[in-house]
């Protein structure tokens, strides 16, 4: 598939330079259809009987092996969830740890994250974004790193590995900001969450959980999967509704095998565009596809200007914008933010 024939499948593209998968990416037409095809099959055949059943099993197997594809692994260490934040609570209900136990976290990271941290029990130790300052906090009684793979505030990416290899503890992953968009091999993890709604393209209420340690953890709640499988599917709580497996398979199916080298090199094209235009930017060069900037001025007003102008951008809470630099922009797209912000300086 060329980059031509993949970007029309992004009807948005046509009005807007759609810059904000970190929230939620563009929806592709095949998603859009395949979810209206499921729908439109229970509307006129019935949700239930055994081929139902059947078609239903089969497209959770699929998804699964898509998804196992994106993360470097196979799909019996592949859960489905609904978000990144049902993985991570996931994990931590499963790990039951106590007052007397702490997790090192850091202070970049999203709720999607530090909410569930807060919520296990565990003393939460919070370091600076760093692997030097990670390492630091670390004591004995450390039973857990918790971190994202691409920080959402600035795009950094953390070296999971190097981290994981000097501590040898337990190592939990956001991937709301890599899957997707970075190359990924979760196995670098012991628990590596996905958002189906971001980088993906799927449709909202999607996502998954690898799992390299499954023995480690002990699901406080169960689900008919739980009696009903042994490999990391018996940890899928939630059960996501068929039309929205299917939206997620489609646009996993269709993702281009060049689509991350192509972001990669779009990054870097409007990291240096920007520059060049004398915009303040706080993300380092060869990082994620995040770029976070600022412009003089309310930063909400600055995104509400952008949308004016057909360019969609969001804001952070400590003041700054991102752009979040997908496969499927083209260099005008790169143009028109650029254009926005030296306008906006």
């Amino acid at each position: 598939m060329t980059f031509e024939e993949a970007r029309a499948q992004f009807p948005v593209l046509e009005r807007f330079a759609y810059l904000n998968a970190g929230s939620n990416g563009p929806l592709p037409q095949a998603a859009v259809d395949a979810a209206r095809a499921r729908l439109e099959r229970d509307l006129a055949e019935g949700r239930s009987g055994m081929a139902w059943v059947e078609e239903i099993r089969e497209m959770r197997e699929r998804i699964r092996d898509g998804i196992a594809a994106v993360l470097g692994t196979t799909a019996e260490l592949v859960a489905l969830t609904d978000s990144t934040t049902r993985g991570c609570q996931i994990v931590l209900a499963g790990l039951g740890l106590g007052a007397e136990d702490e997790i090192v976290t850091t202070d970049e990271e999203h709720f999607g994250l530090t909410g569930p941290l807060h919520a296990s029990g565990a003393r939460v130790v919070v370091a600076e974004a760093n692997e030097e300052a990670l390492l630091a906090a670390v004591t004995p009684r450390t039973r857990l790193i918790a971190l994202s793979h691409v920080l959402w505030l600035d795009g950094h990416v953390l070296p999971l590995a190097e981290i994981k290899r000097a501590t040898g503890l337990p190592l939990l992953v956001d991937g709301a900001q890599s899957v997707g968009a970075i190359p990924v091999e979760a196995s670098v993890a012991d628990w590596y969450t996905v958002s189906g709604q971001k980088w993906l393209c799927g449709p909202e209420t999607t996502g998954a959980l690898y799992v390299g340690e499954l023995e480690r953890l002990r699901p406080q709640i169960q689900s008919s999967a739980a009696s009903a499988r042994t490999d990391a599917g018996r940890l899928a709580l939630v059960h996501l509704a068929p039309a929205m497996v299917a939206g997620l398979l489609a646009a996993v199916e269709d993702l281009p095998d060049w689509g991350i080298e192509r972001a990669a090199s779009l990054v870097a094209r409007c990291r240096e565009s920007l520059l060049a235009a004398g915009v303040e930017v706080r993300t380092e060069a060869g990082q994620g596809t995040l770029i976070s900037f600022r412009v003089p001025g309310d930063p909400a007003a600055a995104v509400k200007a952008a949308e004016k102008r057909q360019i969609v951008i969001r804001s952070l809470p400590d003041g700054w914008l991102r752009a979040s630099i997908g496969w499927w922009n083209d260099e005008a797209d790169i143009a028109r933010l650029v254009g926005f912000a030296r306008e906006a300086r």
